[in-house]
């Protein structure tokens, strides 16, 4: 209502891309850039009787971001107002859209398309709404040109390498275990166009001004929708503590396409600074801040933060997807609720940030949102300040990756729970097309007496569909598939019918109900072989067992010693209810020392006095307990 009444009011500008900035701002004659309509807001908004409303249409690409302060602020209560034009889904957007593409190699389906003008740099690509992947392998992958033009293996061909200043050399990354942290753990190479011709990998030829792509199945280059992230903010609102930004309203607008252009570090196989760069819009030292109603899309940095010295915003009947860090960052602010809003596809890079993370913050409130494909938290919350923030209704789905110290979602929703009936069209909304998913990362093997493990972590881009299954192959052209669910439950999979004494890799592929995806880059080489001295592994270092009205929970904290093949599960036993419960998964299967994990085992509180025996079980079997009896 307060919209409507605007738009017959002075009180109002418009913009849309199609108007000019000489124009006054009227809906007849808009104005043509968000900055010149922020110019005349400051020149309107110092004794304010109303609501000053921005109505905006169409797509807005920013070279960089909007920068609002405190001469932004709404004055004597009122609020400045950046809202969607009626009937308009405007955008605020980081990226260049690719156009012009051309198939040049039909033996690998390459395709190259000219980079627009003002593309310097981009890392992130999103092809349909989907991202797609800068090209990567292993050092050996690397090829050169033999003199009749085709590819051929070398020994060393780096002086042949392409724009060798673009290549990245990425070693084997912190949390690789097996095969991967051995000393002759093969390093990865990263943007590199010998390595073209993967469905779904692109490269970025910056001196030709050519942009290189393999497409996935279902997607057709020539009405193909291809943008390259490439503005590292899109808006960065900001006070000061003496003077904090007050009343400003984001409504019913898309944010969209923020990326980074030149990251300082890289992960093995999550093509992503390990750093976490700044979000695409951010707010601090503000207050009666708030976003309705809008889109944080395909973003390869962290989407939104609030804070610090927030105090007093609102996140509502918002959507958050195919966010490569956190969606929703809140930190040292208070007074803040984030409700009815979705979040989809996001920290799918990034397994150790939460889809929400609340940190230093007193009074947040998280209530009635969806959550939903994201890799291990949903909401993650500092241990600092307990009792912080408040959860209320929220429907979370189980996490795509169980990591260290990761619990399942929390207690069974309600069936009320989630998004309210005025929001619940968030939930058919799509932000990419359908196609296959993203290959599998940190693929690592260990070697047994004929027969090997394998592990990898899974991506939450699964294309759009449930990964089903995967296809692990060996370089001895053998291949055994697994289906996702088992995988999800034992973190692992044997690799049988080895000869002892041969070196092997593996790759793997997911498949989903669209197709496969490429192969993940090989393993390093191992050898399977008769292990000797082989015993069943030491008792675990510690365990903690909680009992409480939630239920009980136990955390383990693996041996520095595995008997000389790994542990791949945990045996925990209940001697007084007669429980056994067996423990495996990612989390069993990537702990150490130093990364122990957690896990509820009970619905219900044990009894007082109780007592609780674990075990660790590798090939041999299993070790010797570590029992602990819980205080009355």
């Amino acid at each position: 209502m307060a919209l409507a009444a605007a738009c017959g009011t002075r009180a109002a500008l418009w913009v849309s891309e199609g108007g000019d900035d000489a124009n006054p701002g009227t809906e007849e004659q808009p104005l043509r850039t968000l900055a010149h309509a922020q110019q005349l807001v400051r020149a309107q908004n110092r004794e304010m009787t109303d609501d000053l409303t921005v109505f905006v249409a169409g797509e807005h690409r920013l070279d960089r971001p909007l920068e609002f302060g405190p001469e932004d602020s709404g004055t004597n209560g009122f609020n400045v107002i950046y809202t969607a034009a009626p009937g308009e889904h405007p955008a605020v957007s980081g990226g260049f859209r690719i156009k012009g593409w051309k198939l040049v190699d039909k033996d690998r389906n390459l395709w190259s398309a000219p980079a627009p003008e003002g593309l310097l740099n981009a890392y992130y690509l999103y092809v349909n709404g989907s991202p797609a992947r800068r090209t990567l392998g292993r050092l050996l992958q690397v090829f050169s040109k033999d003199s009749a033009g085709g590819a051929a293996p070398v020994a060393d061909s780096r002086a042949n390498w392409k724009n060798p200043s673009d290549i990245v050399f990425v070693p084997p990354g912190p949390g690789s275990i097996w095969s991967e942290r051995s000393p002759g753990a093969p390093f990865f190479v990263e943007n590199a166009s010998e390595l073209l011709g993967v469905p779904g990998f692109w490269y970025f030829d910056r001196p030709a001004r050519l942009v290189y792509y393999t497409p996935r199945v279902g997607e057709d280059m020539a009405t193909a929708d291809v943008v390259a992230a490439s503005a590292e903010a899109l808006v960065r609102a900001a006070g000061t503590r003496e003077r904090p930004l007050v009343g400003l309203i984001f409504k019913g607008l898309r944010f969209e396409y923020a990326g980074v252009s030149a990251p300082a570090d890289a992960s093995p196989e999550g093509a992503a600074p390990l750093n976490a760069p700044a979000a695409a819009v951010s707010v601090a030292y503000a207050s009666a801040v708030q976003f309705l109603e809008d889109e944080f899309l395909h973003m390869a940095t962290p989407a939104l933060q609030v804070g610090p010295a927030v105090e007093g915003g609102t996140v509502d009947g918002c959507a958050f997807a195919q966010i490569s860090w956190s969606a929703l960052r809140v930190t040292g602010s208070a007074l803040v609720r984030i409700a009815e809003s979705r979040f989809t596809y996001v920290a799918t890079e990034h397994a150790g940030d939460g889809a929400i993370d609340v940190d230093h913050c007193a009074q947040v409130a998280i209530e009635s949102n969806q959550i939903d494909h994201f890799p291990d938290a949903g909401i993650l919350e500092s241990e600092e300040r307990p009792g912080a923030v408040h959860e209320e209704s929220n429907r979370i789905s189980q996490p795509m990756i169980r990591f260290h110290g990761s619990q399942a979602a929390g207690a069974p929703e309600s069936a009320d729970s989630g998004i309210p009936a005025a929001y619940r069209s968030l939930l058919g909304m799509h932000f990419s097309a359908l196609t296959t998913p993203r290959p599998p990362s940190h693929v690592s093997a260990e070697p047994e007496d004929q027969f090997a493990y394998v592990t990898w972590i899974p991506s939450c881009l699964d294309g759009g569909a449930p990964v089903t299954s995967y296809t692990v192959a060996s370089s001895t052209g053998a291949s055994a598939v697994v289906s996702a669910e088992e995988f999800r439950a034992r973190g692992y999979m044997v690799f049988s019918g080895l000869e002892n004494g041969h070196g092997v890799t593996f790759a793997v592929t997911a498949t989903n109900r669209v197709g496969s995806s490429a192969a993940s880059p090989p393993t390093a080489n191992v050898t399977p072989n008769r292990k000797k001295r082989l015993k069943p592994p030491p008792a675990p270092a510690i365990v903690a067992v909680t009992s409480g009205k939630a239920g009980t929970s136990i955390r383990i904290t693996p041996s520095s010693s595995d008997g000389g093949s790994p542990v791949i599960a945990y045996s925990v036993s209940i001697p007084t209810s007669g429980t056994h419960v067996l423990i495996e998964g990612l989390d069993v299967i990537r702990s150490d020392v130093a990364h122990p994990f957690s896990r509820t085992i009970l619905d219900v509180p044990l009894g007082p006095m109780a007592t609780v025996s674990v075990t660790a079980r590798n090939v041999a079997g299993e070790g010797q307990p570590t029992v602990v009896k819980l205080a009355h």
